[in-house]
């Protein structure tokens, strides 16, 4: 499945607004994911080519949320449960690690 350029661009722009919300930035990602800032941008920008990543993303932000008591701007596209979708490897995103 793939999203519409429509779907694209307000992903895109759910992901920045929802880590201005919690004050996070994408080196504060790429230190917690121990990974390039660089590849957190691509993630976030929907071009890292691993249809699991932004999903990982998206797990991370949302349980930031909870901790933080903070209302995210909800995600239109990424979601309900990662599990239901049959083209994601659930196990890898309940894994929660980049690569």
């Amino acid at each position: 499945m793939s999203l519409s350029m429509t779907q694209r661009r307000n992903t895109i722009r759910e992901f920045k607004e929802n880590l201005g919300l919690l004050g996070l930035t994408p080196a504060d990602l790429a230190k917690y994911f121990d990974v390039d800032e660089r590849y957190i941008v691509d993630i976030i920008e929907l071009r890292s080519g691993v249809l699991e990543d932004p999903w990982i993303i998206r797990n991370y932000l949302l349980r930031k949320a909870e901790e933080r008591g903070v209302e995210l701007k909800p995600f239109t596209a990424l979601v309900g449960d990662h599990h239901d979708y049959w083209f994601l490897d659930g196990v890898m995103i309940d894994a929660g690690e980049l690569q």
